[in-house]
């Protein structure tokens, strides 16, 4: 019986930035996704069982795989039934053998999140499947979905935490950073989800000069400070969301839907989807008002999300 618990992820700074090894701020969420592996019905010595739970307790995916369906190298895709055999041929390539004993069992999810949130369905997936077969999560994640990896090093994560990206062996670093000022701050989720992977080919399709990846370092090396102001972290955030927009051509959410905002508003993730960081002097329920008239229901404070 195997039963794994890997947390869901936000990259509080060095969007983007972080697949050229800028240092970036990551934070486990509370939620996460919960993988339990245990024998399936006898009649299923053959095959591998899949059952994936939503946030509700519906069963959103139900799938029985024979080995040859990942025996094979199968292509990319984003349906469930495609990279499901993708990671398991990726692990089998990566420890030859590690899939040998997995037929005759049942593997069930389920999400502590809505899968809408953009907190790491995929990311926690990697991260217990890894842990489960015993292969490297970075030379998996990179295998398959891609990406900079800072969601795997949140997985099992036990609070904030630096991450620096090397190929498959990252930099990561624990933190014991819980300044007081991120009680006054909210996770605010945009209505959309974003596609991380269109998030980075249009990164990619840009010129990074290198004086910028030094300054978002900066940033976060001062958003680190034990002794920060609010204000002071607030003018981080629009700093932060300055450098990102011009870089990428993109307009900071802050002055696309909400310019008359009491306070900072920063950009999470790949800029037009999930959750932003809104930061203010305002009370709570002032905040939560403010972005529910117009529309925007989910807010939640820093410190119910984050682990």
């Amino acid at each position: 019986m195997i039963h794994l618990t890997p947390r869901g992820k936000l990259l509080l700074t060095a969007e983007y930035f972080v697949l050229d090894g800028v240092p970036a701020l990551a934070v486990p969420t509370r939620l996460g996704q919960i993988f339990s592996v245990a024998p399936a019905p006898s009649t299923a010595e053959h095959d591998l069982y899949w059952r994936a739970y939503d946030h509700a307790g519906a069963c959103w995916f139900s799938r029985t795989f024979n080995r040859a369906e990942w025996a094979t190298a199968p292509a990319a895709g984003e349906d469930p039934a495609v990279r499901i055999p993708q990671l398991l041929a990726a692990a089998e390539a990566l420890r030859p053998g590690c899939t040998a004993a997995i037929n005759g069992l049942e593997v069930t999810t389920r999400l502590e999140f809505d899968r809408r949130w953009g907190l790491g369905s995929s990311s926690t997936l990697v991260a217990a499947l890894a842990r489960w077969l015993d292969v490297n999560p970075y030379a998996l994640l990179a295998r398959t979905f891609g990406g900079s990896g800072y969601d795997l090093a949140c997985a099992f994560a036990p609070g904030p935490l630096l991450y620096e990206r090397n190929g498959t062996a990252p930099v990561v670093t624990d933190l014991d950073w819980r300044p007081e000022w991120t009680g006054s701050s909210y996770f605010v989720y945009r209505n959309q989800k974003q596609n991380s992977r269109a998030g980075i080919r249009a990164y990619r399709a840009r010129t990074i000069v290198g004086s910028v990846r030094d300054e978002v370092g900066h940033l976060t090396t001062a958003l680190l400070s034990p002794t920060l102001h609010p204000r002071a972290a607030a003018q981080i955030f629009t700093d932060h969301e300055r450098l990102v927009g011009e870089t990428l051509g993109l307009e900071p959410v802050r002055d696309e839907l909400f310019p008359d905002f009491p306070g900072a508003i920063k950009s999470l993730g790949a800029w037009g989807g999930d959750f932003v960081w809104a930061l203010s002097e305002q009370p709570a329920e002032k905040v939560g008002a403010y972005f529910n008239e117009r529309g925007f229901p989910v807010v939640i404070p820093y410190g119910e999300l984050i682990a």
